[in-house]
C-alpha cells in the first residue's frame, strides 16, 4: 500500500461515516451499528497510517484524532441518545410534546412565560447527571489515546489543536483573553439595557446566549418573516458566480433533527449538505448564510489537491467563510437591497445592527469562557466537578451572569468536540479582515461582483493550505471596534 492507496481507502471510510451521521443529525432513519462498524474501520485505517507512514504531518495529527473520536464513538452515540430521551421536561410542552434537548431552543424562542423557561432550564440542569459520566468517560478515553499514540510525537489534545491552527498556546490564550476583556464591559452594559427593554428586568441565568439570539430581534422579526433565506443566499452566490449544484439544503422540522444549524462535508467538493432547523426569521436568515458559507467553501475546494488538504481543514479556517457570509446579513446596504425589503426601513435596519452588535459581544464573552474552560480542562486534567466550577467562574467573569457550571454539559459543542470552540473567535476576526480586504478590492457592494467571487474561490481552492496572509494578520481591532462602537 502506498500513500495514495491509503488516502483513497480513508476517504471512502470518511464519506460513508459522514453520510450515515448526516442521517442521524437530520432526524432520518440511520443505522447505529453501521456507524460503530465504520468507526472500527476508521481506527484500523488510522493505525495503518501511524504504523507505516510518518508524513505528511497533517495526516498523523488527523489519524491520532480519528482514533480518539472513533474509539469513543459508542459513548458519543450514547450521549446523543440519552440527551434525546432523558433531557426532557414533561411539565412543559412544545407543539404538544414534552420539551427535550432537541427542541429546547425552539421552545425558548416562542415561550413568553419566563417561569416556564426557568423550569425547563432548571430541570435540564438537574438532569445533566444522566450525561455527565458519559462525557467524562469519553474524554478520559480520548486522553488515553493521546497518551498512547501522541506523546512520542509531542501531541496531546491541546498541542494537536494548536499545531493544526498554527498558533502557540500563549498566543491563543492571550488572543482569547484580550478579546474577552475588551468585550465584557460593553457587553454587560448593552445586555442590561436590552434586557430592560425586551424583558422589563435584568437578565437571569436561564436567559442564555441562545435565548437572547432570538429574543433580541422579537420587535423586528415580523419585518423579515416573508424573506426566504435560502432563496436570498442563493441569489448572492449566483451573482458572485458560485456553483450551487453540489449543495443540498434540508429545512424539514423533524422531531429528532439536531437543534443547531449544521453543514456536512460528505464528499469534498461534490456532496455538501446543509441542515437548518427553523427558530425565528432573523436567526434563520443569519444561520442559513452561515451554513451556506461552510458549504460554498467546501464545494470550492480543488478536487485534485492532496487528500489531507481537502479533508484536514483546521477548524479556525473552516469557520472563516461561514462567519464571513453571515456578516452580510448584518450589513445595512445588503439588508435594504433584499427582494422583499418594503417592511425593512432605516429604523428597522439600525435596530437589527444594534442588536446584532449586542449578540456579537455576547458571542465573544460566552466563547471566551467556553474556550478558556476547554483549554484548562485538558491542560490541568480536571475532574467533572472542577470543570463545572471553573466554567461557572469564567462565565461570571466575562458575561457577568451567575450560571450553573453544569450548563456546559448541555451545550452542543463543548461536551462533544475535543477543542473547536476557540476556532469561532479566530474565525470571527479573520472574517472581519476578509471582508475589509474584499471591500478594498471590489467596493462596498462586493457581493454583486463576479470578481469578488473569483477572488474568494482562489482563496478557498487550496483547502487546508489557504494563504491566510492574503487577508489576515489576526488583528482583532477591526472586529472589536465594529461591535463596540455606538451606531
Amino acid at each position: 500500500m502506498n500513500l495514495r492507496h491509503w488516502c483513497d481507502l480513508d476517504e471512502q471510510i470518511s464519506v460513508s461515516e459522514t453520510d450515515e451521521e448526516y442521517k442521524q443529525y437530520a432526524g432520518l432513519e440511520y443505522n447505529e451499528k453501521l456507524i460503530e462498524n465504520l468507526a472500527e474501520l476508521k481506527i484500523s485505517s488510522s493505525q495503518i497510517f501511524i504504523d507505516f507512514f510518518s508524513k505528511p504531518r497533517e495526516l498523523l495529527l488527523g489519524s491520532i484524532e480519528g482514533i480518539a473520536y472513533s474509539k469513543t464513538k459508542r459513548l458519543e452515540l450514547e450521549l446523543r441518545n440519552i440527551r434525546k430521551t432523558k433531557i426532557v421536561s414533561t411539565r412543559n410542552l412544545f407543539k404538544g410534546s414534552p420539551v427535550n434537548w432537541s427542541n429546547w431552543r425552539q421552545f425558548n424562542s416562542i415561550e413568553e412565560n419566563h417561569e416556564k423557561r426557568k423550569d425547563v432550564y432548571d430541570d435540564f440542569i438537574a438532569k445533566t447527571h444522566y450525561i455527565k459520566p458519559i462525557v467524562i468517560e469519553r474524554f478520559s478515553l480520548i486522553k488515553e489515546v493521546y497518551r498512547e499514540l501522541g506523546e512520542k510525537h509531542g501531541l496531546d489534545p491541546v498541542t494537536s489543536y494548536l499545531e493544526q491552527e498554527k498558533i502557540s498556546y500563549s498566543q491563543l490564550v492571550d488572543f482569547i483573553k484580550s478579546m474577552g476583556q475588551k468585550a465584557k464591559r460593553p457587553f454587560q452594559e448593552a445586555l442590561s439595557e436590552a434586557s430592560r427593554s425586551i424583558l422589563g428586568r435584568q437578565p437571569e441565568y436561564y436567559d442564555d446566549f441562545y435565548f437572547f439570539r432570538n429574543r433580541v430581534y422579537s420587535e423586528i422579526d415580523k419585518n423579515f418573516s416573508s424573506i426566504n433565506p435560502i432563496s436570498e443566499v442563493k441569489k448572492v452566490l449566483i451573482a458572485m458566480d458560485f456553483d450551487l449544484g453540489k449543495i443540498h439544503f434540508d429545512t424539514e422540522d423533524r422531531k429528532n433533527k439536531y437543534p443547531s444549524p449544521i453543514c456536512f462535508f460528505v464528499r469534498i467538493p461534490i456532496d455538501i449538505r446543509v441542515l437548518i432547523k427553523r427558530e425565528t426569521p432573523i436567526f434563520d436568515f443569519q444561520a442559513c448564510f452561515h451554513e451556506t458559507g461552510h458549504a460554498i467553501h467546501a464545494s470550492s475546494v480543488d478536487p485534485d489537491i492532496e487528500y489531507w488538504n481537502k479533508y484536514r481543514i483546521p477548524m479556525g479556517i473552516a469557520e472563516i467563510f461561514s462567519t464571513f457570509f453571515e456578516r452580510l446579513t448584518k450589513r445595512s446596504q445588503y439588508i435594504q437591497s433584499l427582494t422583499d425589503s418594503t417592511k425593512i426601513d432605516e429604523t428597522t435596519v439600525n435596530k437589527l445592527i444594534s442588536r446584532t452588535h449586542l449578540m456579537e459581544l455576547f458571542f465573544v464573552t460566552f466563547y471566551t469562557a467556553n474556550s478558556l474552560m476547554k483549554l484548562e480542562y485538558w491542560r490541568q486534567n480536571l475532574s467533572a466537578d472542577q470543570a463545572c466550577e471553573l466554567y461557572s467562574r469564567l462565565i461570571k467573569e466575562y458575561t457577568g451572569m451567575e450560571v450553573p457550571g453544569e450548563y456546559w454539559l448541555l451545550h452542543h459543542i463543548l461536551p462533544e468536540s475535543i477543542m473547536y470552540v476557540p476556532s469561532y473567535l479566530l474565525a470571527a476576526v479573520r472574517a472581519a479582515e476578509l471582508e475589509c480586504s474584499l471591500s478594498d478590492r471590489f467596493g462596498d457592494i462586493w457581493w454583486k461582483e463576479k470578481g469578488s467571487g473569483k477572488w474568494l474561490r482562489e482563496i478557498m481552492k487550496p483547502g487546508a493550505a489557504i494563504d491566510l496572509s492574503t487577508f489576515s494578520r489576526l488583528d482583532s481591532s477591526k472586529f472589536l471596534d465594529e461591535i463596540t462602537q455606538p451606531l
